[in-house]
């Protein structure tokens, strides 16, 4: 039997839509918060078997056509030296920041260093040789890493931008060439990055653009877009690319142009309009049902599922199903075992 996603990955039709979930492996899974009681995030991360344990845990439970191995977009940052932590509460923080020119050649000897790099990067790729004896032949392992001015922002802020990115802006506006350096050191180490998870058994890779939205269009094509590019390019040969765009409603051109496998679209996105938009593209398709209605009534559910399904399936270059964005913390575990009879049962 072929594996359904990695086919519509590559622009195929399928007769079935594959489906998962981003975040499927995390808070909302009981059986994650056991083991969350007993190890703090980093350490399960760093932790092949741990990580691998909680990768597999959504496959267990759900009928799904893809595992998306557990990690985070920052950990080539805290490779590079600056220290990232996970506050309660308060999510990912990096005890160094990027705000100067001074602070990058701070860590350019760990950052240039791409071999050394990927060393401390190694469980990573153990996590995915762990996981793959235990998945079906059906099943796609997926691996993934952040797109480079989303991690870039992590870096520069100290954390979460809140939506503001006043750090990264001042330093994009004040010090062009010291963040266009860091953008090329992020994309040198993030392709050398997948490459490694590709060794290592993964079969398709997503990239986050998750604040791809926090750009005008003009800043996005300077200061994004041909780095993202670079990335695609290079891993586009090995395995296809989903390229998710957060708020990336006003970045259609631009993700046309970078020419991923997939485009991963969010929830912010009418389907029907970016489907037109990317006929004759080549590009398939992937999203976007808003993670919220998964707290909603089921006949809500179903009514908007069978919608993003509906017009997914007529989408003539591959559709795979997903969220917009991923499951959040306390979305009802009863909810996505409906949501997943529910795509596996659709026929177009």
């Amino acid at each position: 039997m072929s594996k359904l996603l990695l086919e519509a990955a590559k622009g195929n039709k399928t007769k079935k839509t594959p489906l998962w979930l981003m975040r499927q492996a995390g808070r909302y899974l009981p059986e994650y918060r056991e083991i969350r009681k007993k190890y703090n995030t980093l350490t399960m991360f760093k932790t092949p078997s741990i990580a691998a344990e909680i990768t597999l845990q959504p496959l267990k439970r759900f009928n799904l056509q893809g595992a998306i191995l557990y990690a985070d977009i920052l950990l080539i940052p805290d490779a590079m030296g600056l220290q990232l932590s996970f506050v309660e509460k308060e999510g990912p923080r990096y005890a160094k920041t990027i705000r100067s020119s001074d602070d990058l050649k701070n860590i350019l000897p760990a950052a240039e260093n791409v071999e050394e790099l990927i060393e401390k990067l190694s469980y990573v790729g153990e996590t995915v040789e762990r996981v793959k004896p235990h998945l079906s032949k059906e099943t796609t392992m997926l691996g993934f890493a952040g797109a480079p001015f989303t991690v870039a922002s992590y870096m520069i802020e100290g954390g979460s931008a809140k939506g503001e990115f006043f750090e990264s802006k001042k330093l994009m506006f004040n010090e062009p060439e010291t963040f266009h350096r860091l953008m090329q050191l992020l994309t040198t180490a993030t392709i050398a990055y997948l490459k490694m998870q590709i060794h290592a058994g993964v079969e398709a890779i997503q990239l986050f653009e998750s604040w791809s939205g926090a750009l005008t269009p003009d800043q996005y094509r300077e200061f994004c877009l041909p780095y993202t590019k670079r990335i695609v390019d290079e891993i586009k040969p090995l395995v296809p690319v989903i390229n998710f765009f957060g708020q990336g409603a006003g970045l259609a051109e631009e993700a046309l142009s970078i020419q991923s496998n997939v485009y991963s679209v969010d929830w912010r996105q009418d389907l029907y309009k970016v489907s037109k938009h990317f006929t004759g593209s080549g590009i398939a398709l992937q999203g976007n049902l808003d993670p919220l209605l998964l707290y909603g009534p089921q006949k809500l559910l179903k009514e908007k599922l069978i919608h993003c399904l509906e017009i997914g399936s007529r989408h003539p270059h591959g559709y795979i199903f997903n969220l917009g964005h991923g499951c959040t913390q306390h979305t009802p575990v009863e909810n996505i075992e409906y949501l997943v009879q529910l795509v596996n049962e659709f026929r177009a």
